[in-house]
């Protein structure tokens, strides 16, 4: 408080005029009123009177001196004056008035004290003034409360536990109308004299004139002229000579080195594409829409280098208890109607999983540095099957393992329950990805948890050890699930009971007609898309909009067949779903029968020597990185 020195000495000579011991003068001085001879600057030379936006009231020694005549001759509308550093204390950051409004600086301050916070604040404000920048705030942000428990000791007790809570403060100061290299001043200077305790974020918006993209474009067109000579280093699609030339004076010198430059030098990933069909029976109509029909189209629609591979994954089957006479004729049922919805064994590998020892062995590999507490959060080992009891008239729901859906693995009541196969189904999951190396996996949206955790599987070994394992894609079908035919509030699935609940790839059309007309609707001999209130018909509104050319909503549909009875309906849908799965009855039956049953395992034999290969191209890479 220098600056009130001054006016604290003229305070005290007032005083011995008056005989008031000085010991009386107030130590902080208040606003009051006072001749100008007093002070040590004239009337004349001081600046214009300005009231302060804190002024305190007298205290009671000011208020006690008797004013001289002088003193009394001063209006009483006569405001005080005070020194500028005097009242640059009590007055608000000044700020500028904004033109336009435009943002260009949006600054968020964090600390954990108050008093810190709202300091800086007051500084950054000053700064952006004198800079001529618009600023507004400081704007309170809501603050960030994080709370957790550290034990103290082994003992299972709260008394052995230390509770901690941290609140983090925030501010936002917004700057608008700014140039921006005035703004990167701005920050450039609070970062030299940033405050201890604390940080800042700040989101600068930049602004080109109109037409920039239009010189872009021309400034793009004078450097192809230079770049494109270079282009054989870069890129993945370009030629890259320089390889072939190392590799063939290699070859001339040292032919033993080639293999281990050819390595070295690493080309871009091949697409593959991957996925798998659990061997439980003939697939049915949900099966196909959701899964098997994208898998034909994909031989059509991507290139020709693109390598498809489709396993019967028969290692995922034995997680529940399985009879090995029907899994086998269950295997050879799922290959065989492969064959016939139209999958080719020229243009995609077929084999089953068991057949490649690779699928186990990497398996394993990637148990070892899966979490298990990640495991736990997966829902394969708590999926719900359909239970239906012969002696009850419902439907039940019941898991795998007899669990609620929020069961724990962790739980001691859970762990004799659950078995280890079942628990890390996702790791052998990711494993028959992974060695494949695949880039792209088609699956429904049930399964998109599995391909995250696949992800997660490669990023974990590639960061132990060395990145040889891709990290997937996802290929969304885009059908939904399909529900039960029965129980619309249910997925169509081959364990239901009913087998009018089903409609199987290989039914004939006079099945599918016995099963369509069958199919639960209502009593409303019309057709209308209402999920809540006519789920029955709702389901095949959607089955049809599935099958629809048009690519139809449901709703779309049944606004257009609202004038038909059920029957018409239905009779619709019969004929939709006979001409999607024209013929694949016949050739299933075909197929299974061609040489007695020997070309199945002709298919089978010739893709699963090709999946080896494709698998060991991969293992030995992971070999040599684990250490064997």
């Amino acid at each position: 408080m220098a600056s009130i020195a001054p006016l604290r000495s003229h305070w005290a000579a007032a005083c011995r005029s008056k005989y008031v011991p000085v010991s009386a003068i107030p130590n902080r001085i208040a606003v009051s009123r006072f001749h100008a001879a007093s002070l040590s600057r004239s009337k004349d030379d001081a600046p214009k009177a300005e009231t302060s936006s804190r002024a305190e009231t007298p205290s009671a020694a000011a208020t006690n001196l008797t004013p001289s005549s002088s003193e009394s001759s001063i209006p009483e509308s006569e405001t005080p004056r005070l020194p500028r550093n005097v009242q640059a204390v009590y007055l608000k950051p000044l700020r500028r008035d904004v033109e336009y409004g435009v943002p260009s600086c949006d600054l968020q301050l964090r600390s954990y004290s108050v008093r810190n916070l709202e300091f800086f604040s007051d500084f950054a404000l000053r700064a952006a003034y004198y800079l001529k920048l618009p600023a507004f705030g400081p704007v309170p942000l809501p603050r960030i409360t994080e709370r957790w428990t550290v034990p103290k000791s082994n003992f299972v007790n709260k008394k052995s536990q230390e509770n901690f809570e941290r609140k983090t403060l925030r501010r936002l100061i917004q700057i608008k109308d700014g140039h921006p290299e005035t703004v990167e001043l701005w920050l450039a200077f609070l970062k030299k004299h940033a405050y201890y305790g604390i940080g800042m974020k700040a989101n600068v918006w930049e602004y080109n004139e109109l037409g920039v993209g239009k010189t872009m474009d021309v400034s793009l067109e004078n450097i192809k002229g230079v770049m494109e000579p270079k282009w054989a280093h870069f890129g993945r699609n370009k030629n890259l000579e320089t390889s072939e030339k190392v590799l063939e004076l290699m070859n001339t010198e040292n032919p033993s080195n080639i293999r281990r430059l050819s390595s070295a030098i690493q080309t871009p990933p091949r697409q593959v594409i991957f996925s798998g069909i659990q061997p439980t029976g003939i697939p049915h109509l949900g099966n196909y829409l959701g899964a098997l029909k994208q898998w034909v189209d994909l031989q059509d629609s991507v290139p020709a280098e693109t390598k498809l591979i489709y396993s019967v994954v028969d290692l995922h089957a034995i997680t529940v208890p399985q009879d090995p006479h029907r899994l086998r004729q269950y295997k050879r049922e799922a290959l065989a109607t492969l064959l016939a919805i139209g999958i080719r064994p020229e243009r995609s590998i077929l084999f089953y999983q068991s057949s490649v020892q690779a699928h186990a062995e990497l398996m394993w590999i990637l148990s070892c540095t899966a979490s298990t507490g990640y495991l736990s959060r997966m829902t394969q080992w708590k999926v719900w099957s359909i239970m239906n009891s012969s002696t009850a008239s419902t439907n039940g729901k019941q898991s795998k393992l007899s669990l609620s859906e929020d069961a724990n693995a962790m739980d001691t009541s859970n762990k004799a329950k659950l078995k280890l196969g079942l628990f890390s189904y996702p790791v052998l999951q990711a494993a028959d990805i992974l060695v494949h190396r695949a880039t792209h996996v088609p699956v429904g949206e049930d399964q998109s948890q599995h391909l995250e955790f696949a992800r997660g599987c490669a990023d974990s070994f590639n960061h132990t050890y060395k990145p040889h394992l891709i990290p997937p894609e996802t290929i969304l079908s885009p059908a939904k699930r399909v529900m039960s035919l029965q129980d619309p509030h249910l997925k169509m699935s081959k364990s239901h009971l009913n087998p009018l609940s089903r409609i199987l790839v290989t039914d004939s059309p006079k099945v599918i007609r016995k099963k369509i007309m069958a199919a639960r609707t209502d009593s409303i001999n019309s057709v209308s898309f209402d999920p809540v209130g006519r789920p029955g018909v709702a389901n095949l509104l959607h089955l049809l909009s599935i099958l629809d050319k048009q690519s139809r909503s449901p709703e779309e549909l049944g606004t257009v067949h609202a004038g038909l009875g059920l029957g018409e309906f239905k009779t619709l849908l019969i004929e939709n779903i006979t001409e999607a799965l024209d013929g694949v009855g016949a050739r299933y039956n075909e197929v299974m029968s061609r040489d007695d049953g020997k070309y199945l395992d002709h298919v089978e034999k010739e893709g699963a020597a090709k999946a080896r290969e494709s698998a060991e191209e991969t293992m030995t890479l992971v070999r040599e990185a684990v250490g064997f």
